[in-house]
């Protein structure tokens, strides 16, 4: 492991409150966007197309802020935040703990915490949306539903994992480090490729 625990600055714990927060905030936005298309997606079992917003606490978060630990941080502060302001609650919680650490075996089993590039941001969102499927499957009772829509929901998922949890984190992550805010943060010469 590149980066361990201990090596966390109080730089980068700020950074981490300040950006959970505020996609806590723009997580909740989100819910009136899945609002409108829940009566388009949802009778064709394709309502988890939406969903990868809901990740990008545990794939924007560390492609910032690249220290062990910070996945699952985002998750958590962001759906704490959005469980404030949302009809979801503390329940939201336990969605952003089984994200996070979707997102953070990724980044810890398959590259070790040293790559953050598109491919690891993808992989993270798609493994983050199958582990909340999970939870989903047990929450919802989704046993009762045939298994071809549970193959369609997951599909669903890592598709939306990559693109919005992944690929829309990158291009956000990659403006924001352009803008050079977070460069004293993120190591030097990693500019995540």
């Amino acid at each position: 492991m590149s980066q361990s625990f201990k090596s966390w600055k109080i730089q980068e714990i700020v950074t981490v409150v300040v950006v959970s927060a505020a996609l806590g905030v723009l997580w909740w936005g989100w819910t009136f966007v899945t609002g409108v298309l829940s009566p388009i997606l949802s009778p064709l079992n394709l309502g988890y197309l939406d969903v990868g917003f809901w990740l990008t606490g545990g794939t924007l978060v560390p492609f910032l802020i690249r220290r062990p630990g910070a996945a699952l941080a985002g998750e958590l502060i962001a759906s704490a935040v959005e469980g404030l302001i949302t009809q979801w609650g503390i329940t939201a919680l336990a969605w952003g703990a089984v994200q996070g650490l979707g997102a953070e075996l990724v980044f810890f089993a398959l590259f070790r915490y040293r790559r953050w590039d598109l491919l690891s941001l993808a992989v993270a969102g798609a493994v983050s949306g199958v582990f909340s499927w999970v939870l989903d499957f047990f929450y919802s009772q989704y046993i009762a539903l045939a298994p071809w829509v549970w193959a369609v929901q997951i599909g669903c998922v890592i598709v939306s994992g990559i693109i919005l949890a992944g690929a829309l984190s990158w291009f956000v992550g990659k403006g924001v480090l352009a803008t050079g805010a977070l460069r004293a943060i993120v190591a030097d010469g990693d500019d995540g490729r």
